[in-house]
């Protein structure tokens, strides 16, 4: 069954590891242009880049396929966030002076890999793990998707051997029955 969610009404502001970030909703065209970058991150900008991403084994090409979309998305969902400062340099340990929303500003927050699994978090997996939910329903061809095995027809243990309440063993062909006395005729 196809799910169709409602569309989200505008941008809103998510908390992001004690600020407040505006994000527009994900939609097709960010969708598709996330893709079109995570493409061309995994290719490289040059053919010595290409052929060394080629190399790579396929788990370390998926996660950079999915960090490039998810820098793709954030980069086109953040409209303006609230609350960010730039550090204090030196012992200083207060907040430092407020940073402004730019795009500059935000591509050097996300090389920070807490502050970029922050944003992810925030803002690209729920709406990976919505879209995981709500098209999870349909069958796969194998037969293993969710409608093809619903959880409540699959026994988490095996059963268990119920006992023999007096019935009797039956002959097997290793085992001669045993013989009986027979009558003799005649006699009394």
């Amino acid at each position: 069954m196809l799910v169709v969610s409602k569309r989200a009404e505008g941008p809103a502001w998510l908390p992001v590891m004690g600020a407040q970030v505006l994000f527009a909703p994900i939609d097709r065209k960010m969708m598709r242009a996330a893709r079109r970058a995570a493409v061309k991150a995994l290719r490289g900008e040059d053919a010595a880049e290409a052929d060394e991403a080629g190399d790579a084994p396929a788990s370390e090409q998926l996660e950079e396929l999915g960090d490039a979309l998810s820098v793709a998305l954030i980069l086109a969902g953040a409209l303006d966030w609230k609350d960010v400062c730039r550090m204090a340099d030196g012992e200083d340990t207060s907040a430092g002076e407020p940073l402004p929303f730019s795009r500059e500003n935000l591509e050097h927050a996300l090389s920070d890999p807490l502050i970029f699994d922050a944003f992810d978090r925030a803002y690209v997996m729920p709406f990976v793990m919505r879209e995981r939910t709500k098209n999870v329903s349909a069958a796969s061809q194998n037969g293993t998707g969710e409608a093809a095995m619903q959880a409540d027809a699959i026994a988490s243990l095996p059963a268990k051997p119920g006992k023999a309440a007096g019935a009797k063993r039956a002959r097997t062909g290793s085992k001669s029955p045993t013989p009986r006395k027979r009558k003799v005729s005649g006699r009394s």
